[in-house]
């Protein structure tokens, strides 16, 4: 006998707390695929883990994104630039440590001209921004709402 009754809905996450961060990806529906500061999902940006250590100005008004230019980097840049709606954004304060969840924000801009990036980069950890997207955060802090079910 199997139960055939719904999957329970997981619990909105709360402004403040801490989770892991498979816990944020799984919460949020996200593909287990790389780069894991947009979490996405066919190939849409659904969510946001930033680390103070890349992103100091993660907890900032506004809240500013610095994308770097390893690998598929600068194509989710691009792509979290041109997202709209809400996205909800989780913060990593030390390397290695859980993920805040920071409230929801929207994308207000964004910017490639070297003279707003060059004054942000912090040799030698960051040496190379290849865009900055700006966030604004959406009062007062409400928790995401878990993605519907896909049913295949």
């Amino acid at each position: 006998m199997t139960d055939s009754s719904p999957s329970p809905t997981p619990l909105p996450h709360i402004f403040g707390e801490s989770y892991e961060f498979n816990e944020v990806r799984a919460f949020l529906g996200g593909d287990p695929k790389p780069p894991n500061f947009v979490i996405h999902r066919n190939g849409e940006v659904i969510g946001l883990c930033l680390g103070l250590g890349w992103n100091p100005r993660a907890e900032s008004e506004p809240c500013e994104v610095w994308v770097g230019r390893k690998g598929d980097q600068p194509k989710w840049g691009i792509k979290l630039s041109e997202t709209k709606g809400l996205l909800p954004v989780y913060v990593r304060r030390t390397e290695g440590g859980k993920w805040f969840y920071n409230g929801e924000f929207q994308v207000t801009s964004d910017s490639t001209d070297p003279a707003i990036i060059r004054p942000r980069l912090q040799p030698p950890t960051i040496v190379a921004i290849a865009q900055l997207v700006f966030l604004k955060r959406i009062n007062p802090p409400a928790a995401p709402t878990p993605p519907a079910e896909v049913v295949a």
